[in-house]
C-alpha cells in the first residue's frame, strides 16, 4: 500500500473526501476522527503493514505524525512522508 492509498483508506474511515486530509490534521480538526474509528485505523495498519504498536500509534497527535511513525517502521516501501500530497 502506498502513502496515497493509505491516506485514501484513512479518509474513507473518517468519511472525508479523498485528498482532504492534511499532515497537520488531528482529532481536533477532523470530525470523523473519533475514538471508535481508532479500532478500524489500528486494524488497517496491522493488516496492510503488519505493524502492531497500538499505544504508539494512538499517541500520535496529527496525521503527519502518524505517517512519520509508519514510515519509520518501513511502511510505504521507503516512500517519504514528505512526498506526495
Amino acid at each position: 500500500m502506498t502513502r496515497i492509498e493509505f491516506q485514501n483508506a484513512v479518509e474513507d474511515l473518517f468519511k472525508v473526501p479523498h485528498g482532504s486530509l492534511k499532515p497537520s490534521d488531528s482529532r481536533d480538526t477532523v470530525e470523523g476522527w473519533e475514538s471508535f474509528t481508532d479500532v478500524d485505523l489500528l486494524n488497517l495498519i496491522e493488516k496492510e503493514f503488519g505493524i502492531e504498536a497500538e499505544s504508539e500509534i494512538l499517541e500520535r497527535e496529527t496525521f503527519g505524525d502518524l505517517l512519520k511513525l509508519l514510515e519509520s517502521r518501513g511502511a510505504f516501501g521507503g516512500e517519504s512522508a514528505a512526498s506526495g500530497s
